[in-house]
């Protein structure tokens, strides 16, 4: 299979050959089940409940996949179903199909996941910036130290590291 189908997850609709799945697991949509209601390419939450096919448990088959119940939060408890998925197989193979839960497992949201959002919890900011190992490739847009902190002003010497940041400066070292 792996001479005919992508291994690059991104190359498959977003969906992964396998997910292991439990109740408790934080997991990360990936793709767009209904917009309205939130149900976007990246919401997180947390599995509630699985629900196996045919009401069996003790013997599953490869072709059986639950659905799960996700708790999304501020967008509501969910009953998310296993969809289909095409996109090309590798070299000269046609088109593949795969049928899977659109989730991944998501411990940590990477910065890279959330590029081009609006920011949504206090500190995320800093934290996506005190990861920066280089200032190589790093693109920062309108940013407004102001914004970072919320109504609170913040630590002065986290805001000029900022602006070095910024403006290219290396760090100020204490």
């Amino acid at each position: 299979m792996s001479k005919i189908i992508p291994t690059d997850i991104n190359k498959t609709g977003g969906l992964p050959a396998e997910l292991e799945i439990f109740v408790g697991a934080e997991v990360m949509l990936r793709s767009n089940i209904d917009v309205k209601k939130g149900l976007v390419n990246g919401a997180i939450g947390f599995i509630t409940e699985i629900h196996w096919p045919n009401f069996r448990r003790a013997q599953m088959y490869g072709q059986d996949i639950p659905s799960v119940t996700v708790n999304f939060g501020n967008n509501g408890v969910r009953r998310i179903e296993p969809i289909s998925v095409q996109f090309p197989a590798k070299r000269i193979y046609g088109t593949a199909e795969r049928r899977m839960l659109p989730l991944i497992l998501s411990w940590a949201a990477r910065v890279h996941k959330m590029q081009g959002r609006k920011l949504f919890a206090a500190g995320q900011a800093y934290v996506a910036l005190s990861r920066v190992k280089s200032l190589d490739g790093l693109l920062t847009e309108e940013l407004d130290g102001s914004k970072l902190t919320g109504k609170v002003p913040c630590n002065d010497e986290a805001l000029e590291e900022m602006d070095g940041m910024r403006n290219c400066r290396p760090p100020s070292v204490s």
